[in-house]
């Protein structure tokens, strides 16, 4: 999880601490496909989702309790 910037942390370390979580986590996502979040996706201006699908993907996303507060 992110933690929330220290008082005496630059910019630059926030981000490059950003970075690094980011990366972990794609590393790990890679590593274990099977555990990360379907996110719907279609073209940009092809369309849109129906809403069943907006339902569900709301619902299990406010259900999991490993976002940030």
């Amino acid at each position: 999880m992110v933690r929330l910037n220290k008082q005496d942390e630059t910019f630059q370390h926030w981000r490059q601490r950003m970075l690094d979580e980011t990366s972990r986590f794609i590393e790990w996502g890679l590593q274990h496909p099977e555990e990360v979040t379907w996110i719907p996706k279609h073209r940009v201006a092809a369309g849109h989702f129906s809403e069943r699908l907006k339902n569900i993907f709301w619902t299990i996303l406010a259900q999991d309790d490993r976002g940030p507060e």
